[in-house]
């Protein structure tokens, strides 16, 4: 009896144990199936370079163009700017000026490329220098500011505001 029993009582497991491998292949399967579902939904989603901590961030503007002052004689100002890796200056936007009036500079030819802000254009990735010359200045009232203005952008594509910096004229003339 005891052998018909657990016969009887192997025979009753068979179909619970079959039921749970049809339902943990179902399962499986319907896994399977979400993931590819997903997969083609919202495409391949191997790890990019954005995703592991290299998101391009935007950097004050003291820190992506630092400039520096110096003197080259009595009458010229040298302005270097050092932009921050992968960033540039235009040349188009660098103006100078002081009491209303248009003071005139130089600069170096810069690199020429294409923007997509601007069209044709030259930039300036490394230090540059520019040479104002400020003898028209010097007739000024003292309380007059050195007008400075610049324009600049990140190379992943963030354009920067224009800029302006007054330096009062009295700090460089003294």
């Amino acid at each position: 009896m005891r052998s018909a029993s657990h016969a009887a009582h192997r025979k009753n497991r068979a179909p619970s144990s079959s039921l749970k491998g049809l339902l943990c292949s179902t399962v499986a399967a319907a896994f399977v199936v979400g993931a590819t579902l997903a997969s083609a939904q919202f495409g391949d989603r191997t790890t990019s370079s954005l995703d592991q901590n290299a998101t391009p961030r935007v950097l004050p503007i003291h820190s992506a163009f630092p400039f520096h002052l110096s003197s080259v004689d009595g009458n010229k100002l040298a302005i270097t700017w050092t932009p921050a890796p992968e960033h540039y200056l235009y040349r188009h936007r660098f103006a100078f000026s002081a009491g209303g009036h248009t003071l005139p500079f130089t600069l170096p030819d810069g690199l020429a490329m294409e923007d997509e802000f601007f069209g044709a254009i030259e930039a300036y990735f490394d230090a540059v220098i520019t040479e104002i010359d400020l003898s028209s200045a010097r007739a000024l009232p003292a309380a007059s500011s050195l007008n400075i203005r610049f324009q600049g952008c990140a190379a992943w594509g963030f354009c920067y505001p224009p800029q302006t910096v007054d330096i009062p004229l009295q700090e460089l003339f003294d």
